[in-house]
């Protein structure tokens, strides 16, 4: 389902900050890979369209990646961090695989933010939390993006 918002920013100026914040939706249509953060993302005190001057908060927002390649699993790597017996190792999993853990509930917590001079790279820091042991792993999301925007409809004084 679409959702129409009133603002939309590319984040140039990276003033809009993941940190802390929980993703409970995931898509991926036409090209466009959509988290949607139903507590929002916040917007920093230098922001254009922050009229508060101070830290705000968006309610309900999503950040929308334009993919470069048509192939998702070419644009994006998913790995989970996996504790065993013998030490931690890295495991890949696949968008569809992803997708399919955020849609049962899991929520994904975004940490921290890594980006490319140019925007055709970005990584992703997180943590996919689950209801039961682990309760929640560490995961790295690597995509190559054409574009990235966030929209919201309203802000919050933090």
């Amino acid at each position: 389902m679409e959702t129409d918002f009133l603002y939309s920013d590319s984040n140039l100026n990276h003033d809009i900050f993941l940190h802390d914040c929980f993703a409970d939706a995931v898509s991926l249509h036409r090209n466009i890979l959509t988290f949607r953060f139903s507590e929002g993302f916040y917007l920093g005190s230098e922001h254009a369209l922050n009229p508060f001057h101070t830290l705000a908060c968006t309610g309900e927002a999503e950040m929308k990646i334009q993919l470069i390649y048509t192939n998702p699993d070419v644009n994006i790597c998913i790995y989970l961090m996996k504790e065993t017996t013998d030490g931690t190792y890295r495991q890949e999993i696949s968008l569809e695989e992803f997708m399919k853990l955020i849609k049962k509930g899991e929520k994904l917590e975004f940490l921290y933010t890594y980006q490319g001079i140019d925007i055709d790279s970005v990584m992703f820091q997180c943590e996919l939390h689950f209801d039961k042991h682990p309760f929640r792993r560490e995961c790295i999301l690597l995509i190559s993006a054409k574009e990235i925007t966030y929209h919201w409809n309203e802000l919050f004084q933090e």
